[in-house]
């Protein structure tokens, strides 16, 4: 009886342990890779951005935003908040940079 016991709270604890695992990747963003459209990412559906790439690093939007500036009147998506920050620092250096499009 006692072994039955055990057996079954460790089966519990197996499939518990399973499922928690799903939904922690679930709930992970999207790798910075990915060709998720950022225009069907919540929160950014209908924004229109002022480059088509993030002007820190160069990656393309379309690939995730995680933040994004106004500067100037106008909207820059960036792939991370250091990028961000890197482009608040300086955003004319970047403004004029080989990754503006």
């Amino acid at each position: 009886m006692k072994f039955n016991f055990l057996f079954a709270l460790f089966l519990l604890l197996v499939m518990f342990a399973c499922k928690t695992r799903n939904n922690e990747k679930a709930s992970e963003p999207a790798h910075k890779d990915s060709t998720t459209a950022a225009a069907s990412q919540p929160g950014f559906a209908g924004v229109e951005f002022a480059s088509k790439m993030d002007l820190a690093c160069g990656m393309l939007l379309t690939a995730g935003i995680q933040d994004t500036a106004h500067y100037k009147g106008k909207v820059y998506g960036f792939c991370s908040k250091d990028c961000k920050n890197d482009f608040l620092k300086t955003p004319e250096a970047f403004l004029a940079s080989k990754y503006r499009h």
